[in-house]
C-alpha cells in the first residue's frame, strides 16, 4: 500500500478553508424548469410601479440599497452579498422565473434573505411576486 505524501495531506485542510471562506451567491439556482423558463404575465403600470416601490423600500431596500445596488444598510451584516439589481451583466443572467423562484422562496443557502410567498412571514401571492420581479427588471433599466 502507498503511504500518501505528507505534504499532499496538508492541503486538504486548507483546501477546505478556502471553500468555507469563499463568497457565496446569493441567487438560488433551484428553480424547477418550468418555473425557471416561465416569462412574467405582470405589466407595470404606473399605479403599479408606484406601488412596488413603495414595497422595495419596505421590504428589500435596507439589504438590496434604496436604489437596488446591493449596497443597503444592512449589507455589510450579510454572510451573502445582496444582489445588486442594477446590475445589467448579472441580471442578464437570471431569468424572471429564476427571480421569482428567489422571492417565493427566499435566498440561497447561508443567505439571509427570507422567503415571501405563502406560508411565509409575507405570505406574498403569485401577482404579488411577479410584479416585485418586474419592478427589478425596471431597477437594471434605472440610469
Amino acid at each position: 500500500m502507498r503511504r500518501a505524501d505528507p505534504l499532499s495531506v496538508l492541503w486538504i485542510p486548507v483546501f477546505v478553508a478556502i471553500l468555507a471562506c469563499a463568497p457565496a451567491s446569493s441567487a438560488r439556482d433551484d428553480a424547477p424548469p418550468e418555473i425557471a423558463e416561465a416569462k412574467n404575465p405582470v405589466v407595470l403600470d404606473a399605479a403599479k410601479q408606484k406601488y412596488f416601490a413603495k414595497q422595495f423600500k419596505a421590504n428589500c431596500a435596507r439589504c438590496h440599497g434604496a436604489s437596488g445596488d446591493g449596497g443597503g444598510d444592512d449589507a455589510a451584516a450579510q454572510p451573502v452579498p445582496p444582489a445588486n439589481f442594477r446590475d445589467r451583466a448579472r441580471m442578464a443572467t437570471r431569468s424572471d422565473g429564476q427571480l421569482y423562484w428567489q422571492i417565493l422562496k427566499g435566498g440561497a443557502p447561508r443567505s439571509e434573505m427570507p422567503a415571501f410567498g405563502p406560508g411565509s412571514d409575507k405570505s406574498w401571492g403569485d401577482e404579488k411576486i411577479w410584479g416585485m420581479v418586474a419592478f427589478l427588471r425596471t431597477l437594471t433599466d434605472a440610469k
